[in-house]
Formats: structure tokens, sequence, C-alpha cells
């Protein structure tokens, strides 16, 4: 499947039959192929008849019916793991039919656009080799995966300013830059059914605008649209809505009102955490004129920055800014960070101190961080790696570790999936063991890149709430395209366009960060 995915053919509704050599359902699964005369007697472009399905061997969905008739556009919502993801799984017929009959009458005219590992194969490659000018061989470009001539020129390219990065490696790519590729390859196939799953996450604030006139503009003209996603965010083309929990259906209507989530947190109480380390130091991080260059490229231009213990700050600015490139030369991934005048906790970098003496002191969040790593593990054995130490010093967790982790999965209510595999739970499920991960480390310092993407409102509102009161004595470094994300703790901004970063005034509204 993967395999596919990369060579362009993943956008494609894909038959179940694919799938049976995983699934091995108990008979062949029943779905109806496209078939001409059935599409003009059908008012539906895809119908569920009492349709149970499996996945990962157990049944999900079961005895589900369901249509999306011709001028309907679906959100479905629920929380983090309740299945959204897996029904546009079933949509897109990826998964084996069980019992019932699922009817598709889109001549297979469908696109899917996933904001997880499933798109693109990562197997072969690593996290740190992005930022590595010359380990590119064989990765494919933008243009490559896009399958766009040379001379190629597209408005949706443009509009989602990525027509500059044609040429280059997709691994090079940003979070944001990396989603926008593939909403525009859905959006240049004029699909008759696209699929979204968590479309805005990771999108800045004026990709989300323009993502939110373009799903009006494709609906106008005949593409019909479901789509994941929080209750809280849906695009006003969305018709109808269909709520899931628990791999099961419990409403479905005609668009209802969203009902907030936040005030669970306020009554949540917190978990056991860790006093913070004494580790005494003056300067977190200290910047002076940082800059990175390929070629002629300036990723970074010049950043001086410098970050004091016990600080707090957002890292803000649209996709492409340079954030996560910011980050990589503090959290000692990007070779170039030699050549910087860089100082972290009060010591100049390069003057003997290894990147695993970095990384112990240094909790680090990032979205990307997943699709990397294929390993079939535990989710509490991921929360609990980085506590046995790095490759060249072993230690042993302790009880009292493990007691931190397991009331941390508590707190998001995880505990059901702690010994389930970090492959097979939902794309938020998984950032939030990362947040687990991360914190139960005990550092001195986060560095958070985007940690709430694809949380439902109530997980964002508890992490939002726990990081508040953990980070009391540490330092943070917070990055978000959403206002609302951003702890209360945080005072401080450093904005980034271009390369380039100037210091924002600290304001009580949060919000005028991202102006």
């Amino acid at each position: 499947m993967d395999d596919c995915r990369q060579k362009g053919e993943g956008m494609v509704c894909l038959l179940p039959i694919l799938w049976l050599g995983l699934h091995r359902p108990e008979k062949l699964p029943t779905f109806v192929p496209f078939d001409k005369t059935l599409s003009c007697m059908s008012a539906s472009l895809i119908r569920f008849k009492n349709v149970t399905f499996r996945k990962y061997g157990h049944i999900v969905f079961d005895d589900t019916s369901w249509e999306i008739r011709q001028g309907e556009n679906w959100a479905v919502t629920g929380v983090n793991g309740s299945g959204k993801t897996t029904f546009l799984e079933a949509v897109e017929g990826q998964l084996p039919v069980i019992r019932g009959v699922a009817e598709d009458h889109t001549d297979k005219s469908v696109a899917s656009v996933y904001f997880s590992d499933r798109q693109i194969n990562y197997g072969g490659f690593y996290y740190q080799q992005r930022y590595h000018a010359c380990e590119t061989e064989g990765i494919v470009t933008v243009r490559e995966f896009l399958g766009l001539p040379r001379a190629a020129a597209f408005p949706e390219l443009r509009e989602l300013n990525i027509h500059m990065l044609l040429d280059m490696e997709i691994i090079k790519l940003s979070n944001g830059q990396f989603k926008k590729m593939l909403i525009a390859k859905a959006l240049l196939k004029a699909p008759r059914l696209l699929l979204l799953d968590n479309l805005f996450t990771g999108l800045d604030v004026a990709g989300r605008a323009y993502i939110s006139d373009t799903l009006q503009r494709i609906a106008g003209m005949g593409t019909q649209i479901v789509m994941a996603a929080d209750s809280g965010t849906l695009p006003d083309v969305i018709t109808h809505q269909l709520e899931v929990d628990r791999f099961a259906v419990v409403r479905s209507a005609v668009r209802f009102a969203a009902v907030s989530q936040e005030r669970a947190a306020e009554r949540k109480p917190l978990p056991e955490l860790p006093a913070a380390p004494e580790q005494p130091f003056e300067v977190a991080v200290r910047l002076d004129e940082a800059t990175v260059r390929y070629g002629d490229r300036m990723v970074i231009d010049r950043v001086s920055w410098t970050v004091r213990r016990g600080e707090k700050w957002a890292l803000a600015g649209p996709n492409g800014a340079g954030k996560t490139m910011l980050l990589s030369l503090i959290f000692a991934d990007h070779p170039q960070a030699y050549a910087n005048h860089i100082v972290l906790f009060d010591r100049r970098r390069g003057s003997g101190e290894s990147i695993w003496d970095i990384k112990d002191r240094i909790g680090f969040v990032s979205p990307e961080m997943h699709v990397y790593d294929r390993r079939e593990i535990s989710c509490t054995d991921i929360a609990l790696e980085e506590l046995r130490g790095n490759p060249y010093a072993r230690r042993t967790v302790s009880e009292e570790e493990k007691r931190r982790a397991e009331g941390l999965f508590a707190y998001f209510s995880l505990s059901g999936i702690a010994g389930r595999s970090f492959q097979r739970v939902s794309t938020g499920q998984r950032n939030l063991v990362l947040l687990i991960r991360a914190l139960v480390k005990n550092p001195a310092m986060l560095i958070m890149d985007e940690p709430f993407q694809g949380l439902d409102a109530e997980k964002t509102e508890l992490a939002r709430t726990l990081l508040d009161e953990y980070c009391r004595e540490r330092t943070m470094i917070f990055v978000s395209h959403h206002p609302q994300e951003l702890p209360s703790c945080i005072r401080r901004c450093l904005w980034m366009e271009n390369g380039k970063a100037h210091l924002r005034e600290p304001d009580l509204e949060a919000g005028r960060f991202f102006q």
C-alpha cells in the first residue's frame, strides 16, 4: 500500500481486494463497482447498507447504514481515537466488508488527503536527513510527486504558496508545506469525491483561509467532500455531520452546533508532576546571527535570539518561514549548527559536549517525529524510551517514573491504548504519546513544535492546562498556527517570515502574536 502511494497511485480510490492479504476477511468484500445505469438512477455517491468492516483484525462500524447524496458535503467528527480516519478509509474502499453492501457510484473519481504517514513511505529515511544537503539521492521532488511537467503552471500552486518549491525534495518541506503539497495533488485531480483527514492542522492563517474558499469553489463545480475534523473548525461548505465514537456512528444529521469540550479540563485533576530538575544556568538558548544556507537559498537569515531560564516563548510565522529549521539548530539535529555561534544552557555549541548531552536536557515534540519510526512497539515503550538514556549511556526506568507515565496516560484517557502498538493508534493519540514522552523525561526545557496537531478540543485544553502547571519553573518554546492553542504562561513571541525573525511585544491577548 505504501509503495503504491509513493508512486502517486494513492490518490485514487483503492479496491478492498488490495487489503485481502493483510486482513483475511471471512468472505470476499461486497463493494459494488461503478455502474452507469445504476448511477443515473441513484442520487447517492456512496451508500452503506447495514455494513460491517474489519481493520487490524477487529470489527469496526458494525451494521452501519449511511449515504452521501448529490450536493451534500459531510464532516466526520468525534474525539481522538473515535474512528474518524477509519470511517474515511471505509468510504474510500480500503477496508474489507464483512457483512452488508457498500455501493460506490463515484466512477473511482476519488482523491484523498491523509495528514499522517500514509501517503509517503518514510521507511528508508531518517528524521534529520532533511537537513543534510548531500543526502537526497533517490528522494522525489515536489514536482515529481505532483506529476507535473517542467513548464506546468497551476493557480492552485501559487495560491498555496508552493510554486517556488517544485524542485525541492519532499522530505525537506516543512510540516505545513508538505500538507499543502498533498492538498494541491488532490485539487489537481478535480475529483467527484474528495476525502480530507484533519484538513487544517499545521496550516497557517492564510493557508486555512485559502483552503476554505477553495472548498466552496470546487463544491460549486460538482466535487463533493467528506472530511474528518474537529466539530469546532468546520468550514462553511459542510452541510451534514456524522458523529462517531468507539468506531460506531452515534449521530448523523444536517450540520449541528458544536458542543464545547474545553471546560472538561477545569474539572479534571492534574496528574503527579515531577519537580523541575536542579540544573543551574542563566541562558537556555542564545543565537547570534544564526544562518542556514543551501547554495544560494537562505533559509535562516542572521537570526539573533536569547531565551533565558524560565521564559516561555511562542515561535510563530507562516508555513515555510524557517521555524522548524531554527529549532533544529537548537536541538542538535542540524549539521550547520557548528558553523554558527549558538549557546545552550550557558555553554557554546562545539565546546566538547555531545548531541546527547543537549538532547538529554530538552523535551522535544514534533508532529513529524513518528512518521520516520516504523517499529511495532507499544505506546508505553515509546513514552518511556528517552528515560532509558541515549545509545551510549543506558539506564533502568524507575518504578516512580513508570507511575508518572501511567498517570499521564490516565490524565489524557489513554490507559486503554498503553499496551497497543504505536503504529495502530490514531494520529491524535500518537501525538499525545509523544507529548507524554517529553514530559515524563523531566527536562529543563521543552521545545513544542505544533504539539497539539490532530487533538480534539478537550485534549487540547487538557494539554494546555498541564503545560501551564508543568512549566512554572521550566523554559518552553512553543510553535503553533492557532492562538487559542498557546498555554497562558506564554508572554513572549519571536515572529519568523522568509527566514528572518523579529521580536513581538508581550501581550495578554496571545492572538496578536499571529497578526
